[in-house]
């Protein structure tokens, strides 16, 4: 994941509130957009690029009473520190699973000038 992305991530309110939803026990995108009050295309996108990145995944498949199959997801990042020393950005995640990025720290503005 590039480093620009990894920010962005990090400051989209939708993103927190999905990681926050979904940390304890996995949700379906209308429940996430119901109680997070988030616009349900916008959950759909914002999940998709969370699953893309790795934060995020699909913990199960259910089928409802009408018979229609549902996603759940999980989040998958336990923890994330950031901070700023010497005019540097940076940030280190802890996830669920053996990630490259896991527990190591990452530059986040990687074009500064001296």
């Amino acid at each position: 994941m590039r480093e620009k992305d990894i920010s962005r991530l990090l400051t989209d309110e939708y993103a927190e509130r999905i990681l926050v939803a979904t940390q304890a026990s996995p949700r379906s995108v209308q429940e996430i957009s119901d109680k997070f009050d988030i616009p349900i295309a916008a959950c759909y996108r914002k999940i998709h690029e969370l699953e893309s990145a790795g934060f995020l995944r699909c913990a199960e498949i259910v089928t409802t009473p009408k018979g229609k199959t549902m996603k759940l997801y999980r989040s998958l990042l336990r923890s994330a520190h950031l901070v700023y020393e010497e005019g540097v950005f940076r940030v280190k995640f802890e996830f669920d699973y053996d990630k490259d990025i896991n527990g190591k720290w990452i530059e986040l503005n990687a074009a500064r000038t001296p």
